[in-house]
């Protein structure tokens, strides 16, 4: 088959490019022929490194034409400038949305010669109901929860699934809610997790002092929850330090925030790395303290590592992914006492780090890209199938 994904960015960094380029490395080892192609390209080469079977192109290289970027025609200078037409609400946060874009994703799905085309989030998903031709296979992908849009885009969205062919989301809870709210077109949900490949180092030994964390340095993220939660505990562990691995807008508050607790030097924003697998080696224990997370993909990455995690109990993924005293341990969200307590006990525990990190890698292994992608295969050639004459 030829499967085409439809992304924001490759050149960047998160959950839903990292699953996007497991997901076609695993297609492109079981011979099928993939792209991915990326609205646009912000920086010289991608974060992660992608399998040279995989076709990579973008739509738009924002990049200083100094840096390699394209020089914009006066005309392409203004529609750059203009808000866009078809993604009016910005619905993912775009800082390239505009009448550019829609011009160049237009051309895309109008000029995209493939089998199965894949698009990866709710603002390409609309991009897809409008301009992807009749004759083209469209598998939308949604990564975040219904109830997550306000109600005038989510009537938006809901409305644009008549076009595709089948819609994917990451958790049976988001399916329930996608079913109900299509009624009559819910036959199109399909549920498929994320896929984390299996850690290529080997598991921790679990000895260092080390608790880690991982991910955009947002607010949605909760790291500052972390440093609180150490920080009423690290008085009383004086060996024990935190690592977060990641960049984003809330670094200097972070920053901030670890000095106003005196724990400069023993908790360390150490930036972004990839791949992880190596310093996950350095870590004794997960921390995932989010406010929201859709499926949780560094929870999975910490699990197949063999790490224990400690996770704020927030839908979806969370709940669904961590049987708690099995594969890891749940807390109440947003409840530093509660987050303090838990680090404590794995601090104290080796046996029970030990017994959930053999929990959570057992989990990990349901995740393994050669299983995910049995998933989407089977879907892609029943859609082919359907639409034969």
């Amino acid at each position: 088959m030829r499967i085409t994904f439809l992304v924001r960015t490759v050149w960047g960094i998160g959950g839903t490019i990292r699953t996007t380029v497991n997901t076609a490395e695993a297609l492109a080892e079981r011979g099928h022929d993939v792209a991915i192609a990326s609205c646009v390209r912000n920086k010289a080469a991608p974060d992660f490194d992608i399998d040279p079977r995989i076709a990579v192109r973008s739509l738009w290289d924002v990049r200083a034409p100094a840096d390699g970027g394209e020089a914009l025609s006066p005309l392409d200078a203004y529609r750059a400038r203009r808000p866009s037409f078809l993604d009016a609400d910005n619905v993912n946060n775009m800082k390239e949305s505009s009448r550019l874009l829609d011009r160049r994703v237009k051309r895309f799905f109008q000029e995209v010669d493939t089998d199965i085309l894949v698009t990866t989030q709710a603002s390409l998903n609309l991009y897809a109901a409008a301009y992807a031709r009749p004759d083209t296979v469209v598998v939308a992908q949604e990564h975040l929860f219904l109830d997550n849009y306000r109600p005038a885009v989510r009537s938006r969205l809901l409305a644009a699934c008549d076009r595709f062919d089948a819609l994917v989301v990451i958790t049976e809870a988001d399916a329930r809610a996608y079913r109900e709210a299509l009624r009559d077109r819910a036959g199109i949900v399909e549920v498929i997790p994320n896929s984390v490949p299996a850690n290529t180092v080997g598991p921790s030994p679990l000895t260092a002092p080390v608790i880690m964390s991982a991910g955009r340095l947002t607010s949605m993220k909760g790291f500052d929850l972390l440093v609180e939660a150490f920080g009423e505990i690290a008085h009383r562990y004086p060996d024990w330090s935190v690592r977060v691995y990641g960049r984003g807008p809330e670094k200097k508050r972070l920053h901030r925030l670890i000095g106003e607790y005196g724990l400069r030097g023993r908790i360390k924003l150490m930036g972004p790395v990839s791949p992880l697998d190596p310093v996950w080696q350095e870590a004794s224990i997960a921390a995932v303290t989010s406010h929201y997370e859709s499926f949780g993909l560094i929870l999975v990455e910490a699990m197949a590592a063999g790490v224990p995690v400690v996770a704020t109990a927030v839908k979806q993924g969370p709940i669904e992914l961590v049987d708690h005293e099995v594969n890891g341990l749940l807390v109440e969200p947003k409840n530093a006492e509660r987050l303090a307590e838990a680090l404590a006990r794995l601090m104290d525990d080796a046996q029970l780090r030990r017994k959930l990190a053999d929990g959570g890698r057992a989990t990990a292994r349901t995740f393994e890209p050669y299983r995910v992608v049995a998933l989407h295969e089977r879907l892609f050639e029943r859609l082919l199938a359907d639409r034969r004459p």
